[in-house]
């Protein structure tokens, strides 16, 4: 990684924990880009290139002749994986948006759908695939195995849009206290490889309501 790509990205980083943590609210004017380099001890360059990467996650918004500001939250890229780990980064402080509880909805309202197209659509190989992860993360409990068992679950129900949507299970399992649902996920993947989508919904609902 080149030293200009590092620094727009760490400042890009800082800016953007700024908007999401609530610090700088919607429609909050950015201070001048001189100021910024004083702030960062960046060049013109840097500071430019991470307001670009801010545009292009919707978080900033040009305003002819007043500048730039904070968008409105609507036009924030929430499903983006850059933006999903500067929640993260801005909940360790003091954070006026609390994402956990929409995370956790947007998750009921996939991941029964997807467990009922798993079940459906699954194949020999998808299933081994998940029988091995869930293997794993019994034996390890930790967050990681989480991920890998979770991806292979949303890549069981054979739709490409649902593995773009790990990202967001990524943000909501680094909110979460709890062990993972190991009881659930058993249920769950016994579901699948039986091919029982009802039972299947069941187990991925009450994956998350127990997690």
């Amino acid at each position: 990684m080149s030293e200009v790509l590092r620094l727009t990205e760490r400042v890009a980083a800082a800016l953007a924990t700024r908007i999401l943590s609530g610090t700088w609210p919607e429609n909050h004017k950015f201070p001048a880009d001189a100021d910024l380099c004083a702030e960062f001890a960046v060049s013109r360059t840097v500071i430019r290139e991470a307001l670009r990467l801010l545009g292009a996650k919707g978080l900033i918004m040009a305003v002819p002749r007043r500048g730039t500001h904070v968008a409105l939250r609507e036009k924030w890229a929430l499903w983006d994986k850059d933006v999903l780990q500067w929640l993260t980064s801005s909940a360790d402080g003091i954070n006026k948006y609390d994402l956990s509880g929409d995370a956790l909805d947007m998750r009921l309202a996939l991941e029964p759908t997807l467990a009922a197209l798993a079940a459906a659509r699954a194949d020999d190989s998808a299933n081994t695939a998940l029988q091995e992860s869930l293997r794993a993360l019994q034996q390890t409990n930790g967050h990681e195995a989480e991920m890998v068992y979770l991806k292979a679950f949303y890549s069981a129900a054979g739709n490409d849009f649902a593995i773009a949507a790990l990202p967001l299970a990524q943000f909501a399992l680094k909110h979460r206290a709890a062990a993972p649902p190991l009881e659930a996920y058993q249920r769950l993947t016994a579901a699948i490889a039986q091919k029982d989508g009802v039972a299947a919904r069941q187990a991925a609902v009450q994956a998350l309501l127990t997690a």
